[in-house]
């Protein structure tokens, strides 16, 4: 994905918007729906239903298809901040799209054409993708910093408590997110600096 040369872009949202999601596991080509769906953030690795980690503190999100394009649900997607994404509607769901999407005639002409593709767009909305947003920001002065979350932690006090006053005077720090141990099994594309070997869930 060529947002690997936008500055900033952390190791598992490169991995989100590169991956070939529902290819089949090439670890467990013998059980049944082994599409890989799925994708770890603590990871950065694309997972079948059979490579979901044992820790629950795992960030994982489930991958969708909509209009033949990859998609996540925007309440799932707890590390990036989706404000600008024209979103949509799936089963109940807002969704939002991985991908720039390429079938659209672009137009920089348009009445609100996205910031990045020039994709026209819907009243109210920047970005007809996370890669676009992420396209954009990367290449602006501020960079991806004002869109990128450090853990769901944060993100959820960051919702609760908007504006409110820390105790003590004092702002908490917040802790970089550390991987866990590696999700079982995978062998979707992994970056070199990860050095936990893949392996295999407990049955």
């Amino acid at each position: 994905m060529q947002s690997s040369a936008v500055r900033g872009t952390p190791q598992w949202l490169r991995g989100l918007l590169s991956e070939e999601f529902f290819d089949a596991c090439a670890v467990h080509p013998a059980e049944r729906k082994n599409d890989k769906n799925h994708f770890c953030a603590d990871c950065a690795a694309a997972l079948c239903r059979h490579c979901l980690p044992h820790d629950p503190s795992h960030n994982v999100l489930q991958i969708w298809k909509y209009a033949s394009c990859f998609v996540v649900r925007v309440d799932d997607l707890k590390l990036f901040d989706c404000t600008g994404i024209q979103s949509h509607t799936v089963s109940d769901h807002e969704v939002v799209f991985l991908n720039e999407r390429t079938a659209r005639k672009r137009s920089a002409c348009a009445e609100n054409p996205c910031a990045a593709c020039a994709r026209p767009l819907s009243s109210g909305h920047d970005y007809c993708s996370l890669f676009c947003k992420v396209k954009h920001l990367g290449e602006s002065e501020r960079g991806l910093r004002c869109a990128l979350r450090v853990n769901r932690k944060a993100a959820a006090a960051g919702e609760e408590a908007a504006g409110s006053e820390p105790q003590n005077g004092k702002r908490p720090r917040a802790s970089s997110s550390k991987a866990g141990p590696s999700c079982g099994g995978s062998s979707g594309k992994r970056s070199r600096k990860q050095l936990a070997p893949a392996r295999s869930p407990f049955c």
